[in-house]
């Protein structure tokens, strides 16, 4: 049976909320082997790893190919390696960090430290729209169209504090994009600090963090997980209009061909569950 908005509307508000216990995600020790790139101030580095299970090798390099070996050990989650950076010894953490990787170095000496975002080569994400707010300039209170424009590229620790905050209207409108709402799904089952509304939104789904985590991880392998993405960019721009018509940004005229968008999306038999299984 198609669903209509009145009955998404009646089933997420019938939804008892429920943690689950992130046992999945949180779990997993994610192998590192990959080439990244440099992100914001670290364009131009490039790092390439090969991971061996209780180490790693490979080498970190600048954008006029100078650079060292990395020859490292695992420590929980981490890849450490004994690297000289800015001209100093120090030692190096390298870390999974959202599509790609983290990089930690503190110099041996105490004088100083840096911490770098990496992106995986491959797995490049489309660009952010117009409304996107970087982390580290957003206040304690988000707006939901700047969430659905910049969760993507956001740490997930920030993404469950955002989600939570936002008002449960806006998360149910997101529910009738269904790649959005598996993309949502996958960054709140990696933050370490569950979010109040996950329960009721994988309920909802009829998934677990553990299906969500494991499909779209072994999609990396493959074309899949780029033309997910794909997808969840094409939807991105209708969730983002629908959200903000809900928030009475724009004219009438606007929002009158979003709405007939968003029931379209809403009455379609598409789920969390149906993104997934077409991965």
């Amino acid at each position: 049976m198609g669903r209509t908005l009145q009955a998404w509307g009646a089933r997420v508000a019938g939804i008892l909320a429920a943690l689950l216990m992130l046992t999945g995600a949180a779990a997993a020790q994610e192998r590192l082997s990959g080439d990244y790139y440099g992100l914001d101030e670290a364009r131009g580095l490039t790092i390439r790893l090969q991971d061996g299970g209780a180490g790693a090798t490979g080498r970190i390099a600048a954008g006029d190919g100078s650079g060292q070996a990395i020859d490292g050990r695992r420590q929980g989650g981490a890849i450490v390696s004994k690297l000289i950076f800015q001209g100093k010894q120090g030692t190096a953490r390298f870390v999974p960090q959202g599509l790609g990787l983290g990089f930690e170095w503190t110099a041996d000496d105490g004088t100083g430290s840096v911490v770098y975002a990496f992106g995986r080569r491959g797995l490049e994400l489309p660009p952010p729209s117009p409304s996107y707010v970087p982390e580290d300039r957003i206040g304690s209170r988000v707006e939901p169209h700047v969430f659905v424009a910049s969760y993507e590229f956001w740490q997930p620790e920030t993404v469950a504090r955002t989600y939570d905050a936002m008002d449960d209207k806006f998360r149910a409108i997101l529910q009738f994009f269904p790649a959005v709402q598996t993309d949502i799904l996958w960054k709140l089952c990696q933050s370490t600090t569950a979010a109040r509304g996950l329960g009721e939104a994988l309920r909802g789904e009829g998934v677990t963090c553990a299906q969500v985590d494991t499909t779209l991880k072994n999609a990396q392998r493959s074309g899949g997980f780029n033309a997910f993405k794909r997808r969840v960019h094409a939807e991105r721009a209708d969730a983002e209009r629908a959200v903000q018509c809900a928030r009475g940004i724009h004219p009438a005229e606007v929002c009158a061909a979003s709405a007939r968008r968003t029931q379209a999306a809403a009455i379609s038999l598409e789920t969390v569950m149906t993104v997934l299984r077409g991965i």
